[in-house]
């Protein structure tokens, strides 16, 4: 009987023991862990809004060299795709009509240049005799008018000099800039006359960039707007220059409007290229955080700022700019409260943190 009295009890008793132990681990809970992260200030900078644009490269010189003489094409030293400095060789005619012009052009001088000098002989005779009456005046005057008219006649073969000599300079075609042969429109053989072209050149030291833009973007561009440009090539070498002018452009029912930059050739870049621009629209000076430190919740855009206690708030922000390197917060923040960098996506409004060293980081933890 005793031990069936000690069997109830030890039943009676189990159930309340184990309801002591759990209202104890009830109460006293489990230990908070913290979260390791890292913490970085604000800092202002200068920040742009950037509007980006695919378009294409023009010489902002086409020269076209054409023939100044006459002649049959004998050489041609320089084919497209060339690479050519001003006063290159092209090619050449054959000379030797030219040539010929320019000797009898010669000849002609040295007779009426011997002519005029016995007639100015003659004159200096004849008003010696008319100092003493020994001549009739008339004879005098009319000796004198012969000076004239071979000396405006030696004129005219000093100008056919000149031309022969010009024509037969010309025979030699040289490159008026440097540049890129862009094409040859003529070949070994041709008869060519004066206008008739033969080169088609791009000047290779000035071009612009055309630059398709958005119509809704037409009140935001102005003349002398910056511009940041760069090929597909060699992305990383860039240029900056700056719009010269702009023209609208409606092509069926896209309206949109064509910016034109002109800018020093750095060396490599060819008409007829692609090039990407990067139009500065708007420039200011904004607090930015680098892009770790926003995070995305369903109540918005959100940082985690460090309070004094080693807890995380979280203080939802308006994003301005954009940039792969920083983001810009138009409100919600100020420049002296740090923000939690790595381990931001993990946290909860009033987390708790353990803060490790880290470059950019606040050095007590908290607000400076």
């Amino acid at each position: 009987m005793f031990l069936i009295r000690r069997i109830a009890a030890l039943i009676i008793l189990i159930p309340l023991l184990l309801a002591f132990g759990c209202g104890r681990e009830d109460n006293e809970g489990p230990s908070e862990r913290p979260t390791a992260v890292t913490a970085t200030w604000p800092e202002w900078r200068e920040v742009e809004r950037l509007e980006m644009s695919v378009g294409r490269l023009e010489a902002l010189a086409v020269p076209t060299v054409a023939a100044e003489t006459s002649g049959r094409l004998v050489r041609i030293h320089r084919d497209a795709g060339a690479e050519v400095s001003v006063g290159d060789l092209l090619a050449e005619l054959d000379a030797e009509t030219q040539r010929i012009d320019v000797r009898s052009a010669s000849a002609e001088l040295r007779r009426l240049e011997a002519l005029l000098e016995n007639q100015q002989r003659q004159v200096v005779r004849l008003q010696n005799l008319a100092e003493r009456q020994s001549v009739a005046r008339e004879q005098l005057d009319e000796a004198e008018t012969q000076v004239e008219s071979l000396s405006a006649q030696l004129d005219e073969a000093r100008s056919r000099l000149e031309t022969a000599e010009f024509n037969l300079s010309r025979t030699r075609i040289e490159s008026p800039v440097s540049g890129r042969i862009q094409r040859r429109l003529v070949s070994s053989g041709d008869f060519v006359s004066p206008g008739r072209e033969l080169f088609e050149l791009v000047a290779a030291d000035a071009l612009r960039a055309i630059l398709p833009l958005p119509e809704r973007l037409q009140d935001e561009i102005s003349i002398g707007q910056r511009v940041r440009l760069s090929i597909p090539s060699r992305p990383d070498d860039r240029v900056e220059a700056r719009v010269s002018e702009f023209r609208p452009m409606i092509s069926g029912d896209a309206r949109s409007i064509e910016l034109i930059v002109e800018l020093e050739n750095p060396g490599s870049w060819r008409s007829g290229g692609s090039v990407t621009g990067r139009i500065v629209v708007e420039q200011r000076e904004g607090l930015v955080i680098p892009p770790g430190a926003l995070v995305r919740r369903p109540a918005g855009d959100v940082v985690y700022v460090l309070a004094g206690d080693d807890r995380a708030v979280e203080r939802e922000v308006t994003v301005g700019l954009r940039h792969p390197e920083w983001i810009e917060i138009s409100s919600g923040l100020k420049e002296d409260e740090a923000v939690v960098l790595d381990g931001a996506g993990f946290l909860s409004d009033g987390a708790l943190l353990d803060l490790q060293d880290g470059d950019d980081g606040p050095a007590d933890g908290g607000n400076s």
